[in-house]
């Protein structure tokens, strides 16, 4: 009679040993999302990477603009057609229209006549060369033209600086000079000059130097 209830103690037994098995398993089981989260990578920046939209070494250098030259900034384009200053003056002023007054003086440079043609927001100077007459100086009032570097009366300051970089002069309050040689001291060096009025610009002269050596 006795065995029944051994046997059935074994069973208990057994049965109370598979319990704690089973919650000792239940532990381990529960106790892994922690671990997974402890062990999730943190993500890098690569080695000198910078982060998108930060700047820093992504952000392209702005290079300084081309000094002037004589080739691709003294003179001015009418339509599609470039003049160069200091040439004929007949080809631009055909260009420009008949639309002018026209007045002249006795040079006190050169044999002849210089001129001046007035047009509606534009001057063009000009000095005789024989039969003909070359042009040193265009007089921009309007933003009609621009320079070669697309510079016109109401531009900003900025823009200015923008087209033609650091390389600059103030004459007087608010005269601002770019010259070919870039020398403040050379007054024979062919330059523009922007008028800048309250950070706009109100006049352009492209000049050729003629009556200095």
């Amino acid at each position: 009679m006795n065995r029944p209830i051994l046997k059935f103690g074994a069973i208990m037994a057994c049965a109370l040993l598979l319990l704690l098995t089973a919650a000792c398993a239940a532990e381990g089981t529960q106790s892994s999302p922690s671990v997974v989260v402890d062990t999730m990578p943190t993500v890098q920046e690569p080695s000198g990477g910078v982060t998108p939209g930060s700047g820093g070494d992504n952000t392209e250098a702005v290079s300084e603009p081309e000094p002037l030259t004589m080739e691709h900034d003294m003179g001015i384009s009418v339509g599609n057609q470039w003049f160069p200053i200091w040439q004929d003056a007949s080809s631009l002023i055909e260009a420009l229209g008949d639309d002018h007054v026209m007045t002249s003086a006795p040079s006190c440079v050169f044999d002849g006549y210089d001129r001046e043609f007035e047009y509606d927001g534009l001057l063009v100077f000009t000095n005789p060369d024989g039969d003909r007459d070359i042009w040193y100086s265009i007089y921009l009032m309007s933003g009609a033209y621009s320079t070669a570097r697309g510079i016109r009366v109401g531009s900003t300051l900025d823009e200015i600086m923008a087209a033609y970089g650091e390389r600059y002069f103030w004459e007087g309050e608010n005269i601002l000079t770019y010259s070919i040689s870039g020398i403040e001291e050379d007054i024979a060096s062919p330059c523009i000059q922007f008028t800048v009025d309250d950070g706009i610009v109100s006049a352009i002269e492209i000049y050729y130097p003629t009556n200095v050596t």
